[in-house]
């Protein structure tokens, strides 16, 4: 089903903050639920969850004016609770924050893609790597079954992770040989650090490759280039004072 109109591109915060504890009424939760999926369905959720110090429900969705806004949450459920703290708030969202999307997705159901999941980097010995990207790069492990050989590391559960793939001859060809080619190449992975000159030291003590030592760049970043001990080959980059909109490149 295509929505009609402009897209909302503004962001708002409900929140509502219960002063005795959650509200145990069983009829609050089949409206709050339809209000949430049917937000989702049509693209203008962003998040939503219960808080716990104080108690409390935020909502974060998407409409293009607080009139609209407003309007959406008429059959909100905790609106007219009485004795509670209940706030509706415009999201300015920064140039310079990270991790959100202002530009709405396509409606559910419509094929939209809603993560990137993970990324195949190739190595010759699955432990010895699953060693360096956790002590060198302090990844954490969250798959690593060795009967079928599938490792998964990243920053944390639902972060994009990296799936450690060491080539096996059985897999035939040209699968294995062209397994084997991407070892030792550029990645095309960029991460993102609070202090490239900190990692770089840290990558170093650690017996890391540092193929390009910490540079400014015309963007207004700073990046650092390093490998893993297969050859492997990442990018970092912190950024400083916004000169340009473009950013590293891999």
């Amino acid at each position: 089903m295509t929505r009609p109109g402009p897209k909302p591109k503004r962001l708002y915060l409900r929140l509502a903050r219960f002063s005795g504890g959650a509200p145990s009424e069983e009829g609050l939760r089949a409206p709050l639920r339809t209000l949430v999926n049917e937000f989702d369905r049509v693209g203008r959720l962003v998040a939503h969850g219960s808080l716990t110090d104080p108690a409390g429900d935020l909502l974060v969705f998407r409409a293009t004016d607080r009139d609209e806004a407003l309007r959406l949450l008429r059959v909100d459920p905790f609106r007219d609770l009485s004795g509670e703290s209940y706030l509706v708030l415009e999201w300015k969202v920064s140039e310079q924050g990270a991790g959100v999307s202002i530009e709405p997705p396509p409606a559910r159901g419509s094929g939209r893609l809603t993560q990137v999941q993970r990324v195949a980097v190739i190595v010759r010995d699955q432990e010895a790597a699953i060693r360096w990207y956790r002590d060198a790069l302090g990844l954490e492990v969250l798959r690593n079954d060795l009967e079928t050989g599938y490792v998964e590391i990243s920053l944390g559960p639902g972060t994009v992770a990296l799936s450690l793939i060491s080539p096996r001859p059985e897999w035939g060809e040209p699968y294995y040989e062209e397994a084997l080619a991407r070892l030792g190449t550029r990645t095309g992975i960029v991460f993102r650090t609070d202090s490239v000159d900190a990692l770089e030291l840290r990558l170093r003590n650690a017996g890391a490759q540092v193929t390009q030592a910490v540079e400014n760049e015309p963007w207004g970043g700073r990046t650092v280039r390093f490998t893993d001990p297969d050859g492997n080959e990442f990018l970092a980059f912190d950024a400083g004072p916004p000169r340009s909109k473009r950013g590293p490149e891999s």
